[in-house]
């Protein structure tokens, strides 16, 4: 297809906390970005939510704003790429209408589910075919709840969508899911990349209510005209499919070679590394999931909250920070990075464990529960701050770790998402590590990787290498401090020891208070 050299692309990132999107020009170009934000519902302990009208709200404020900011016109957008955050579904009925709010990622309620489709399948042949542990964190256990709790919703149920399938068929009115989403379902043989007839047998699904699978780039369709009316673009705008939010920040980080690690500082920290071939890690922490790339697989853990863990101490521990952010026009998080500044590595020897919503590193456990430990009179609200921090580095450092274990042969993590901003936290992270830590042009390569795609589907690329290539610049790189990284590693073998001395405590505690 020819291009013109107005043509422009949108990448749409639907986040757990907000909408990003980003304007590119057909030489990906960053011509303007925006963003709105939007809460998660926390019903109960470990339970967490979102209706999916909130997620089409904030796309179409958000577009609209970014197509207000830039001189372009609506006939010059000529597709729309989506990424979405995974692991969460929304069960719609014959009509399309959502029959209740999303189950999103982070909601670990299925745990009871779990248990029970163990009794039906091997755990270790569930891994071979899904490259997925058994885990609540997953699709398939969530809608097994949902079947058990809400039989007449459920027997109502036309499809199950993922949250990027559901924009996507209200964008277009087309049915679809991509390897990469689909990959994280606990639905899918990871390595021919379609529903397993076994696996849905396995939790009960009826594989005639999942929606087709496609590759990333692939055009599902052209903008309804609602759709189209309620973002302020052309009826003919292409939408290209578009994958998981980490797949696409990967993408946007360039990570689609060996040696690159993405480190995604956002609500969660999903840690990826990019492979030409479907590994498996005997140990479960690292799951196979299929890239955005279809011709790759990626390495990855999907994600221990991290920024949620930022977020939640901020909400509920900094109003002063908060106060003064606001009088002053800053963002408060720079002011905690501040704050953070004045403890020293260790924190005189607070530790945090950061499994607020369980723990998916060092090993998956849904039980688990964020633990503060070490921590004296002498220490202050500076010491907590940092151990937030400090945490993410040390869960970081379990996954890295093991990547090289399996063999990925790791040179560089690329940090990307609002974390990366810190300068403070990325130095951790290159101490705790011992690998350099990366920043780029875009830090915010969820949404950019979203608009590759669409590069790359409407035909403006002529791959995603070459879009990668085109866009991806790195403008500074963090080495460990040796002495540094020789304080981090005392505190990091005191984190996992504290870890798994734990874990039997939280196995068995009232669920009921935690």
């Amino acid at each position: 297809m020819e291009k013109t050299i107005m043509d422009c692309v949108i990448g749409c990132d639907v986040g757990s906390q907000g909408v990003k999107a980003v304007l590119l020009n057909a030489e990906g170009r960053t011509l303007g970005e925006a963003g709105t934000s939007y809460t998660i519902d926390y019903p109960q302990p470990t339970w967490a939510e979102q209706p999916a009208e909130v997620w089409i709200s904030a796309i179409a404020t958000t577009i609209k704003r970014l197509m207000a900011t830039v001189g372009v016109t609506q006939d010059q957008v000529r597709a729309i790429g989506m990424d979405a955050q995974v692991d969460g579904f929304v069960p719609i009925d014959a009509n399309g209408k959502p029959l209740r709010p999303a189950i999103i990622w982070m909601d670990r309620r299925a745990v009871p589910q779990v248990e029970s489709a163990r009794k039906l399948c091997e755990p270790e042949r569930v891994f071979r075919l899904s490259g997925l542990n058994f885990d609540p964190y997953h699709v398939a256990p969530k809608i097994r709840w949902f079947a058990e709790n809400q039989p007449e919703l459920y027997e109502r149920t036309a499809h199950f969508l993922l949250p990027g399938s559901y924009v996507a068929y209200y964008l277009t009115g087309e049915l679809g899911v991509d390897f990469s989403n689909a990959s994280s379902t606990l639905l899918m043989d990871v390595q021919k990349k379609t529903w397993s007839v076994e696996l849905c047998d396995c939790f009960k699904i009826s594989a005639d209510k999942l929606t087709p699978i496609f590759p990333a780039t692939h055009i599902l369709g052209t903008l309804r005209k609602e759709a189209a009316d309620a973002l302020g673009l052309s009826p003919k705008t292409s939408v290209v499919l578009g994958c998981g939010d980490e797949h696409a920040a990967c993408l946007g980080a360039g990570v689609v070679m060996g040696g690159l690690a993405c480190d995604i500082a956002g609500t969660a920290e999903p840690v990826c590394a990019a492979s030409p071939s479907p590994l498996f890690d005997p140990t479960g922490l690292v799951e196979t999931h299929c890239h955005a790339h279809p011709d790759l697989w990626l390495m990855e853990n999907p994600g221990f909250v991290s920024g949620g863990n930022y977020r939640w101490f901020r909400d509920q521990f900094s109003p002063e920070e908060t106060k003064q952010a606001a009088e002053i026009n800053a963002d408060v998080y720079e002011l905690l990075n501040r704050l953070a500044g004045q403890a020293p590595p260790g924190c005189q020897g607070l530790v945090l464990l950061p499994c607020l919503m369980g723990s998916v590193t060092p090993v998956w456990n849904a039980n688990m529960r964020g633990t503060f430990l070490g921590f004296t009179l002498t220490h202050g609200r500076e010491h907590f701050v940092r151990a937030i921090l400090e945490a993410s580095a040390y869960a970081l450092r379990d996954i890295t770790d093991q990547m090289q274990k399996i063999g990925l042969q790791l040179k560089e993590i690329r940090a990307v998402g609002g974390g990366a901003r810190s300068e403070l936290w990325r130095q951790i992270k290159a101490d705790v590590t011992g690998l350099p830590v990366s920043m780029l042009e875009t830090v915010e390569t969820t949404a950019f990787g979203a608009a590759m795609l669409a590069l790359t589907g409407s035909g403006l690329a002529t791959s995603l290498y070459q879009a990668v290539e085109a866009t991806v610049r790195v403008v500074e790189t963090r080495d460990p401090d040796i002495k540094t990284k020789e304080i981090y590693e005392e505190y990091y073998q005191f984190y996992r020891s504290a870890f798994f001395a734990l874990l039997s405590v939280y196995d068995k505690a009232p669920r009921e208070q935690i």
